[in-house]
């Protein structure tokens, strides 16, 4: 993150995060907006939380995310978007203005609003008199009123500021009035409306900015007759129209909001390189985002207008950008500009950058490869599994599956287990969860719509599939294809994320259910190959059942029919099978082995078949998520390997018990273990 920290923001701002001077960095244009794209965990609500630190002592400052209701501010959650007075992008320029305007030093003059404020004072606090049928409708009468009233507020230059206080107090508790219980199919002005108006009305009342807020109104709303007055209520009638297109008035209120910005920072200011105000906004994808983004974008773009330095994060594909860890000079990062918009992906988490972070603490050395492979590159996962960690006493992680326990810790606050955390945060809705927990083992979209028909008959098919495609669509940002499937294996391609899933199903589901899944996902591929080749999706499921006898017996017959190349790739895929749950019993099979009868040699077949069963049984627990690297398995795993390539000297086997050990050493799991292409007998 330290471009961004040490780099790009305080050459906008012109000041560091200790408060010492920059100078500030040549933009083309206005100030441009730095838009972060990440996936969930990523870090990025992180991010924009240490610069709202660092920098609220320093500059004036504004934070919001668009997803939370009212932008995590409580007093506007409740109010709808659609309402007549306001909206939510109404709320957010409130919210914007005022915590902009508080004071940062003694010495910094506050940052006033009066064009933007007075724009939001008319839309919110008009009210159609009590004689009205509804607030949507502009009776003749009313408007005249209304624009009586608040012409006597606004121009009343001979009052003092006690007066003119007085008098928009009058006006705004005259308006309440005017919205009665039962004179609005909408309702009342709720009290958090109320608060959002009377916030900003009192910084209306100096004449001068009052004057210079019309003037501009009177400018900007040229297609309205009349006065600036009689033009700002025109306004509010078309804001108000039913079904009416309100984002060209939005953005005459983002012209407002830059407009002010624009006149506080003038060219003294300005020559002074008097900080800008800084807004970090967090999920800008969901649609207010747009709503704001764009009018600001193009409404500072060509022209002399003060723009504000926007931090922004959305939810995206991070890889679809320039990367952020490689930004270098800021200059050459804003040659990289697109309309006004710097975007740059997130850094995902490295090994070592967690090891770094562990720190030199008494810990398991494997501690770092785990949280790794469960985090997926994810800081916000990385951090709750360190937390896991944390808790959890290293003699409490035994050889067998050492991460079980940090997975399986329950928090004490009530918030259930590791693994629980980890898959709400990245999956926010617990019926979505839920069925991609089910959809899990399934290899390929055929096999989770076999799977979702035979276990839910009763519900509708392509709605379902299609929602769980949609949602792995919107998550999976770094997909990780199986080797050898052209790019369609696994369903759920997220490595980290499949990790959670499986676990989730193989700790909190029935053996009877963990069978019943396996066998509907085993009953869609052929038991004898396709087209001679392994059978390795059926021997996936075959080995998720427990039916190791079964898989060995299959995959020596299979070692003198296929490629050595292809063999090992099978065996990657095969031994990629979840484990079956504690309590599961495998239904064993017994039956000849085809390897064992067509090999003329009884000794030979007899120490190549123990060879596969220990291959078979040694990578199948090396590629255990739950477990670290174990060198008595990893010998094993080599031993086997070198026993059938001394039975078949090919180059596949020797690349492979010289190459494989040194990759399961380093936490390299199956299917994803190298395997050497274009290698015959």
């Amino acid at each position: 993150m330290d471009p961004l920290f040490d780099g790009l923001v305080p050459d906008l701002v012109g000041l560091d995060r200790n408060g010492g001077r920059r100078t500030r960095a040549a933009t083309p244009g206005a100030i441009p907006v730095i838009e972060l794209v990440g996936g969930r965990c990523s870090g990025r609500t992180t991010l924009l939380a240490t610069l709202s630190t660092d920098y609220t002592p320093l500059v004036p400052l504004a934070r919001a995310d668009l997803a939370e209701p009212g932008f995590g501010d409580p007093l506007l959650a409740d109010l709808p978007d659609d309402r007549p007075d306001g909206s939510h992008l109404t709320d957010l320029l409130y919210l914007l203005s005022y915590r902009l305007g508080l004071r940062v030093r003694r010495t910094v003059q506050p940052l006033r609003f009066p064009r933007l404020s007075l724009g939001l004072l008319v839309v919110t606090a008009w009210r159609a008199d009590e004689t009205s049928t509804a607030a949507t409708a502009v009776p003749p009468q009313d408007l005249r009123r209304a624009e009586q009233r608040l012409r006597e507020v606004i121009s009343g230059n001979g009052d003092g500021e006690t007066e003119r206080r007085v008098r928009l107090a009058e006006w705004i508790e005259a308006h309440e009035r005017d919205l009665r219980a039962g004179t609005s199919r909408r309702g009342p002005l709720k009290g958090e409306g109320r608060a959002a108006l009377r916030t900003p009305a009192p910084r209306l009342l100096p004449s001068r900015a009052n004057r210079g807020a019309l003037r501009w109104w009177d400018d900007r709303l040229r297609h309205e007759q009349g006065d600036a007055v009689q033009k700002l209520f025109g306004f509010v009638r078309d804001f108000r129209r039913p079904g009416g297109n309100r984002l060209p008035l939005e953005a005459s209120l983002i012209a407002a909001f830059l407009a002010d910005l624009t006149h506080h920072y003038g060219r003294l200011r300005r020559r002074n390189e008097v900080p800008p105000p800084l807004i970090l906004l967090d999920n800008t994808h969901a649609p207010i985002g747009a709503r704001l983004l764009g009018p600001l974008r193009r409404e500072v773009l060509g022209k002399d207008a003060m723009g504000p330095v926007v931090v922004a994060a959305r939810l995206g594909d991070p890889t679809a950008h320039s990367a952020l860890r490689e930004v270098g000079d800021t200059s050459d990062a804003f040659g990289q500009l697109a309309d006004g918009v710097l975007r740059l992906g997130l850094p995902t988490l490295e090994r070592g950058d967690i090891d770094r972070v562990l720190g030199t603490a008494d810990r398991p050395p494997y501690l770092p490869l785990l949280i790794d492979r469960f985090a997926g590159g994810r800081p916000g996962s990385a951090r709750t599994l360190a937390r896991a960690a944390a808790a959890v006493a290293p003699d409490h992680a035994p050889d067998a599956h050492p991460a079980a326990p940090l997975l399986d810790a329950v928090w004490a606050d009530g918030g259930g287990s590791t693994v629980d955390g980890l898959l709400t945060a990245l999956l926010p809705e617990p019926a979505q969860c839920d069925r991609l927990v089910e959809l899990a083992p399934a290899l390929d979209i055929a096999a989770a719509r076999r799977l979702w028909s035979g276990l839910h008959p009763e519900d509708p098919l392509k709605g379902r599939m299609e929602e769980a495609l949609e949602l792995l669509e919107g998550i999976c940002w770094a997909p990780r294809s199986w080797p050898g499937t052209a790019g369609s294996v696994p369903l759920v391609a997220d490595p980290a994320l499949r990790i959670l899933l499986l676990h989730r199903l193989r700790t909190g589901t029935a053996p009877e259910e963990w069978r019943e899944i396996h066998q509907h996902l085993r009953s869609g591929y052929p038991p004898d190959g396709a087209a001679g080749s392994v059978p390795a999706a059926y021997l996936h499921h075959t080995l998720a059942l427990g039916l190791t006898d079964e898989v060995v017996r299959s995959l020596h017959h299979w070692l003198a029919h296929s490629t050595p190349a292809a063999w090992l790739a099978a065996l990657n895929i095969v031994c990629a099978a979840p484990h079956p749950p504690a309590a599961f019993e495998a239904v064993r099979v017994d039956g000849p082995c085809g390897g064992c009868r067509q090999d003329a040699s009884p000794a030979r077949a007899e120490v190549v078949h123990r060879a596969v069963a220990r291959l078979l049984e040694a990578l199948w627990e090396q590629s255990d998520p739950l477990n670290a690297p174990c060198p008595d398995r990893i010998d094993q795993v080599e031993s086997a390997l070198r026993t059938l390539y001394d039975h078949e000297p090919t180059d596949a086997y020797r690349q492979a018990f010289r190459h494989w050990s040194a990759r399961l050493g380093e936490g390299v799991q199956a299917p994803h273990l190298t395997v050497p292409q274009g290698t015959g007998r």
